[in-house]
């Protein structure tokens, strides 16, 4: 499989309020430009390790850090729609007229929201492994229970879940980054822990969790808060053309987050993968790309 390419047009942009919002750029310069909302331990760039794809399919992607994270300024007590906005006006620095956006686990509802808030920029969206709206009791049935416990106490009792989250970030900080990682696969179905033997996907899971670790919790903590407060949108009032994919193995969302939402986008397109989990991003990066830029 090729190697990663190097990720020389990692920058940073200079917003109005003086934070500093950071980005790469992947795959075709000249292509279809693609916004990508990473998962919640993630960031900029977060995506398959073979970054011929991306050319061979002419699309130029565009991963973003959410404030607090990598190269992205914090902004305390920001809401999704702060994360769209900033996007849109990263959009305009680069002078795209149109673009495409996908989202992947806890970045789907940020796509869905840039896709509901700009439908007359934003040309499709691709949701992939999404989180729920969990200001739903629903919603904390359909994730992990250690996720959906995480999510209850950021809403709940923030104080408390900072400092726990503060904890956790101190015992990682006294093992090997990659330790955490094999324990993740390990608790994964077998689909996805085939995609953790791919060293290059290892490798820049590892590079993407040693960011987060070495910037301190407060970013995730930060995250956390945002998702489990109201979207301001209805699903049903999204006018663009959305894909759903999912991996019927996922345990950390369930699918039928996918089918709720397919059932409430009115121009919805569900894909259910019966080989696919978690990492459904991975094992169906390049189909995933077509069916978002043929829309």
């Amino acid at each position: 499989m090729p190697k990663l390419a190097q990720v020389a047009t990692a920058r940073q942009a200079q917003l109005k309020d003086g934070r500093r919002l950071g980005f790469a750029e992947f795959g075709d310069p000249s292509g279809k430009p693609v916004f990508l909302f990473h998962d919640l331990w993630g960031n900029r760039t977060l995506r398959h390790p073979d970054d011929s794809i991306l050319t061979r399919l002419g699309i130029r992607l565009i991963g973003v850090d959410r404030p607090g994270y990598g190269m992205s300024t914090r902004k305390p007590g920001r809401g999704m729609m702060d994360v769209v906005d900033d996007v849109m006006l990263l959009s305009k620095a680069l002078q795209l007229e149109r673009f495409s956006v996908l989202g992947y686990s806890a970045g789907g509802p940020y796509a869905l929201a840039c896709a509901y808030r700009f439908p007359e920029i934003v040309r499709s969206c691709a949701v992939v492994s999404s989180l729920p709206p969990m200001d739903n009791p629903l919603g904390f049935q359909a994730v992990h229970p250690y996720y959906a416990k995480m999510l209850q106490l950021a809403g709940g009792m923030e104080p408390f879940f900072r400092w726990l989250l503060r904890g956790f970030f101190l015992l990682d900080s006294q093992r090997d980054s990659a330790q955490y990682l094999r324990e993740l696969a390990a608790s994964l179905p077998r689909v996805d822990q085939e995609v953790f033997g791919n060293l290059d996907f290892f490798s820049l899971r590892r590079d993407m969790w040693e960011e987060i670790r070495s910037n301190g919790s407060e970013a995730i903590a930060d995250e956390m808060v945002s998702l489990v407060k109201a979207w301001h949108f209805h699903l049903q009032s999204i006018r663009i053309q959305v894909d759903i994919w999912w991996g019927e193995s996922d345990r950390f969302s369930s699918p039928v987050v996918g089918q709720r939402m397919a059932a409430m986008i009115p121009n919805a397109r569900l894909r259910l993968e019966a080989s696919a989990g978690h990492l459904i991003l991975f094992t169906h990066w390049q189909a995933i790309l077509e069916a978002l830029i043929a829309a």
